[in-house]
């Protein structure tokens, strides 16, 4: 299969959303546990992107989860090519990690919005790094079985 063809399966097949939704169960229950609020990050960066003017995070929500489904496509962009030509399992996937930071964090710290990951307290960084790594395995893992040569 080319790489254009799989990128254009995973999408559809994904519908934009499913993927997301996996993350969203995992956050949910990790700040059950920890306490830890919301993150309204990702609405302030599209916010910045499209030039609105800067509102309070009650009035983000919207922003906030068009910015997650709309990264967690682009991300499925690059982890479908993957699947295509070979790069397939759980060692991809730890790859891909490295990919969902980049696209997070080059559009944070881009806007000014986000601050570089290594300033952040040791736990924070933990959790994002966890979040992460969920949003990579379940994005290899469709990928790699609807993407099957």
């Amino acid at each position: 299969m080319a790489a254009g063809q799989g990128c254009s399966v995973l999408l559809r097949k994904a519908s934009f959303n499913r993927l997301t939704q996996f993350s969203t169960v995992g956050e949910k229950i990790e700040q059950y546990f920890t306490g830890r609020p919301s993150s309204y990050v990702p609405g302030h960066t599209l916010e910045r992107l499209l030039s609105l003017p800067t509102r309070p995070d009650s009035e983000r929500f919207g922003l906030n989860m068009a910015m997650h489904y709309g990264q967690g496509a682009a991300a499925a962009i690059v982890r479908a090519p993957m699947s295509a030509n070979g790069i397939r399992g759980p060692f991809s996937d730890f790859m891909f990690i490295s990919v969902r930071l980049m696209i997070d964090q080059t559009l944070e710290n881009a806007t000014g919005v986000g601050a570089l990951p290594w300033t952040w307290p040791v736990n924070e960084q933990i959790i994002d790094i966890l979040h992460m790594a969920v949003l990579a395995f379940v994005t290899g893992y469709f990928a790699d079985r609807w993407l099957q040569g």
